[in-house]
């Protein structure tokens, strides 16, 4: 019995005295195996994303956006070299913006008039506002404070201050959104007044949306 010390496995018989060169070994057949099909899978997905790159009809298929993302993610990536280029119009730009920010401001108060309330829910006793800046955008308020804002995080090139206005857009966005379920419940024809006025906060944002959609070809 202890003379032939030979053990029979399930892929062949081995002796335990042989060099492990020499013995079967189906963990490594299997390794081999499994990286194989994962080279597979990698040239069969590389293979699909660019059919899909190449399939579709040119000036139909969004070109512009991803142009556009392309461009912007490269200049990120090189946007130190911009820094005095942006020091010299941070000025500028942040003072005409902090400006507007301030007219839309007054502008929108005064249309408001005695409508005016810190809170989403309309008054009582108060009116539907279409005409003045209203006209142009839905919430020229909620408009003139990100605007403001911006304006001053460009003034003073402030990243945290930037950081901190795209957080309060998304706040007055949802606050927006919440004011105006409730106009649509107090105002039969708000919904007619926000297809007329389809700019939430920014100006002819809905404008810039439908420039970027005809030159992509999108129908």
């Amino acid at each position: 019995i202890f003379a032939s010390h030979r053990i029979e496995e399930e892929h062949g018989v081995w002796d335990p005295e042989e060099p492990s060169s020499a013995r079967p070994s189906t963990c490594r057949g299997a390794t081999a195996a499994k990286g194989s099909g994962d080279k597979g899978d990698s040239s069969d997905l590389a293979d699909k994303v660019l059919n899909n790159t190449l399939s579709g009809n040119v000036g139909e298929r969004g070109e512009v956006y991803v142009a556009l993302q392309v461009v912007l993610c490269l200049l990120v990536g090189v946007g130190s070299l911009f820094d005095e280029a942006v020091e010299s119009v941070s000025i500028p730009i942040g003072l005409a913006l902090c400006a507007y920010g301030i007219g839309m401001g007054y502008l929108g108060t005064q249309d408001l008039g005695s409508n005016l309330t810190p809170w989403p829910k309309p008054i009582d006793d108060g009116s539907l506002q279409r005409d003045g800046v209203y006209g142009i955008v839905r919430h020229p308020l909620y408009s003139s404070i990100v605007i403001g804002c911006a304006g001053l995080s460009i003034l003073t090139i402030s990243f945290p201050r930037l950081l901190l206005t795209g957080i309060l857009y998304g706040l007055l966005t949802a606050k927006a959104a919440r004011e105006e379920e409730m106009l649509c419940e107090t105002f039969s024809d708000y919904g007619d007044y926000c297809g007329q006025v389809p700019d939430r906060l920014i100006p002819y944002a809905a404008l810039l949306a439908s420039s970027l959609r005809t030159l992509s070809g999108a129908k």
